[in-house]
């Protein structure tokens, strides 16, 4: 499903993702928040794997677009890929198609050449849409990557419900970097579960700090309690 090779684009797909990119930015009026002003800097040219919350479909395509700096290729399940009209324009962007149905080392190959060439990848560690806004199970795939490769996570938080136009801006919170060196005599398997949970940790701990700055995430039409 991957016909370019990671870390390349074509032209025509960097002008969609351009577009995609100009979308986002009219439709919900991003305001990106990092836990420290010099970290917009430094996470310039870092090897890195984000990882978020994941609530809405929305998010691939938000998280995208308000990291472009970063240019991070962001795994998007391989369903998404077999839907004929989206599935060429997911494929256009910076994607990396992942089965979640069965075991799949395909992806894993693939991120490990996009961190190999100084690349950078968001991944919901969740394994698919939380149904009751909760944040759910991280699963260790991302940390495993980090773990192996050395390089850090990013925890981050995506707060709000993507109103158009009009009401609450969505936020996207980068967190501090959690720095990955796995000891000599521990497998990749084992470290990657304790930094995972520092990650899960991170993000919650994210929501909360922008729940209590901005209130509660409600739908449309809802009320916050």
């Amino acid at each position: 499903i991957l016909k370019k090779k990671p870390s390349k684009q074509s032209f025509g797909g960097k002008l969609f993702q351009g577009l995609i990119t100009f979308l986002v930015y009219i439709f919900f009026r991003p305001k990106v928040i990092y836990a420290d002003k010099t970290l917009k800097k430094r996470l310039k040219n870092m090897p890195c794997v984000f990882v978020a919350n994941h609530r809405h479909h929305f998010d691939g395509a938000f998280s995208g677009a308000v990291l472009r700096r970063y240019k991070p290729w962001v795994l998007v399940t391989k369903r998404w890929f077999e839907k004929k009209k989206v599935g060429k324009m997911i494929a256009l962007c910076r994607t990396i198609p992942i089965n979640l149905e069965e075991a799949d080392g395909e992806w894993f190959k693939t991120a490990e050449e996009v961190i190999s060439s100084g690349g950078t990848l968001m991944i919901f560690p969740e394994g698919g849409l939380s149904k009751d806004g909760k944040l759910g199970e991280f699963k260790p795939g991302a940390a495993l990557l980090s773990a192996k490769m050395g390089v850090p996570i990013v925890p981050c938080a995506n707060f709000g419900t993507y109103r158009f136009f009009i009401g609450m801006r969505q936020k996207f919170y980068v967190g501090e970097p959690i720095e990955s060196d796995c000891p000599p005599d521990m497998r990749h398997s084992k470290y990657a579960r304790e930094l995972i949970a520092k990650a899960k940790t991170a993000v919650s701990e994210e929501l909360e700090l922008l729940e209590k700055r901005y209130g509660k995430q409600v739908k449309n039409g809802e009320k916050a309690d």
